[in-house]
């Protein structure tokens, strides 16, 4: 069993807010109508669970001196997040 009274502030963060995101999760569930649970459930992942992660990523690149060489761990996790996942497409003649 994990010994919550060892956490580093960074990890006792990342806790609380995993917590705070599974009540939000619950709160979904518990408010969606009948037969559209998955689909509630689903669009609060996209809009809060995508969120949690990308704090987390950052917080552990922050952590880490060497990965701020190249600039800010924010900016460089932004501008991952902001990159369509298509392929651009080539017209053939």
């Amino acid at each position: 069993m994990l010994d919550l009274s060892q956490l580093s502030p960074r990890e006792r963060l990342a806790a609380e807010q995993a917590i705070l995101l599974q009540r939000e999760l619950d709160q979904v569930a518990d408010a969606a109508p009948h037969g559209q649970g998955l689909a509630c459930l689903e669009d609060a992942i996209t809009e809060q669970g995508f969120g949690f992660l990308r704090k987390r990523v950052a917080a552990s690149i922050s952590a880490h001196e060497e990965a701020q060489k190249k600039g800010p761990a924010f900016e460089a996790a932004s501008a991952v997040a902001a990159r369509s996942s298509r392929r651009a497409t080539h017209a053939t003649s």
